[in-house]
């Protein structure tokens, strides 16, 4: 059925419910913006807190949608072409949890990479499912996480048939594609789900520039941060589905589940508009930001001491692909940090950046990207260069990830297990409680149910001891660490 993606239905029924004469007796206790701090209205206005309603007449439920949110969730499936399309307001964290607990359940295996985002760790906790590691290929040279080799695929396989799915993260925060359709092959032909983690990626579908979404290359279930980079509010993601092999009453109950049960009007009406906008105007949209980004890439690349990471890098590293909508800029040349330059940008220039490493720092220029950001940030860098000329540059990335830990528990038995905290150097030996996961290359040095070894001990250390990064640990130093008692 070809609907009409110029129709905005949850929008269109909110405005006309804020018009009527109603007398507010549901919550929330604002009622329609009758009661918000006068500070918040005086910056905001009004008109947006009528809009803060959920569930009333005429406007539909999430949990069971069978009017205007439905209609709604239609025509995003129409524009990203897929089977099927949900609204999500907590997040693709929460969608990735729905999509783990409605594949695998306890006892079963998945494969998983080992730079999968923590809300998968989450997902394996809460389904009790067996995580069975991959690992993408790290340049040293570059301080990079590469692309997922398929034949690591296809190695893991080898060792762990009964796996029933395979998770892919694509693209990563540097923007690195895999190959999708090789992998979507290779778990196909064995029988298994894949799934794939996009919430950088929902944009994509909207320009042949871009590289091809997973919806495209075979994925079975997508799960996408429509926030990130086609333009929704904070929070709301979408989930989809593109196969037979996904069971869409578990996976609607599943949703539920990871649901709030009073969601955001805001938060899915956002979600209306926004696919409204990708698909009538995204082509037109995504081509102004990729000229805006290969301009900015083309300036910095000529600042002395600085270099831009783009598609060249395809083909090395098992990286398929590069997403060419965002900046990823090093500074290393210049004996510049990722961590030094992003904290200059913000301190010095007034730039805020999206995410730094020891080599890169991360910039999203976005839907509403402009040419005065990118001058702004091009003239930074100039002034960075000036100031830095003649330092020695950074060493090349050289601290060899530690062998994978050996895995005693799953993540969900180490999480039902009772826990204590204890010093670092007393660690050894003991199995983990919780993920330790060092920057770069952001790939987890241990996991929920793993041992602690002498190598990982010694590994953790160093990144300690050299101010590295260190996710998933309280204060992300390693004074203490939980294991299991």
């Amino acid at each position: 059925m070809n609907l009409d993606q110029n129709k905005t239905p949850l929008f269109d029924a909110i405005i006309a419910y804020t018009k009527r004469d109603i007398a507010p007796m549901f919550m929330p206790a604002h009622m329609m913006g009758r009661a918000i701090n006068p500070k918040w209205t005086d910056f905001a206005g009004e008109n947006i807190f009528k809009m803060d309603i959920c569930e009333v007449d005429g406007l539909d439920d999430l949990n069971e949608p069978d009017g205007v949110i439905m209609e709604a969730q239609r025509l995003a499936a129409q524009a990203w072409a897929a089977k099927e399309s949900f609204f999500m307001v907590n997040g693709t964290s929460g969608a990735n949890i729905a999509a783990i607990c409605s594949v695998v359940s306890e006892g079963e295996t998945i494969i998983v990479p080992r730079n999968c985002h923590k809300s998968v760790i989450y997902g394996l906790i809460i389904s009790g499912a067996v995580p069975v590691f991959a690992f993408p290929d790290v340049s040293d040279e570059l301080g990079l996480i590469g692309g997922m080799d398929p034949a690591e695929i296809e190695r893991v396989y080898g060792e762990h048939p009964e796996a029933k799915a395979v998770l892919s993260v694509v693209p990563t925060y540097h923007g690195v594609y895999s190959d999708l359709n090789a992998i979507s092959e290779i778990v196909h032909m064995r029988g298994g789900v894949h799934m794939v983690d996009e919430a950088h990626g929902n944009h994509v579908y909207f320009h042949d520039k871009y590289p091809a979404g997973g919806l495209r290359c075979g994925a079975d279930l997508v799960t996408q941060s429509t926030h990130k980079v086609s333009g929704s509010l904070s929070q709301s993601s979408m989930v989809h589905v593109n196969s037979d092999r996904i069971d869409l009453d578990r996976l609607r109950f599943n949703l539920q589940m990871a649901q709030n049960t009073s969601p955001s009007a805001l938060l899915e009406v956002s979600l209306d508009l926004a696919r409204h906008y990708m698909a009538v105007q995204g082509e037109g949209v995504l081509q102004r930001v990729y000229n805006l980004v290969e301009y900015g890439k083309a300036e910095i690349e000529s600042i002395e001491g600085f270099s831009v990471l783009d598609r060249r890098i395809a083909g090395s590293c098992h990286i398929f692909d590069m997403e060419p909508g965002r900046l990823v800029i090093s500074a290393k040349d210049l004996g510049v940090t990722g961590y030094a330059l992003e904290r200059a940008l913000i301190d010095d220039y007034g730039i805020q950046i999206e995410f730094s490493d020891n080599f890169y720092v991360v910039c999203m220029v976005g839907l509403g990207g402009t040419r005065s950001d990118l001058d702004r940030l091009i003239a930074a860098c100039r002034e960075i260069s000036v100031r830095h000329k003649g330092e020695a540059p950074l060493a090349k990335w050289r601290n060899k990830l530690p062998k994978m830990a050996e895995a005693v528990m799953t993540p969900r038995q180490a999480y039902v297990s009772q826990t204590e905290k204890i010093p670092w150097e007393d660690a050894c030996g003991r199995i983990s409680a919780e993920m330790i996961v060092p920057y770069p290359p952001g790939i987890p040095a241990i996991c929920p149910g793993e041992r602690i070894n002498d190598e990982i001990l010694r590994f953790l250390g160093d990144q300690n001891e050299q101010g590295r990064h260190l996710h998933g640990i309280h204060g992300g130093t390693l004074d203490m660490v939980r294991v299991v008692k």
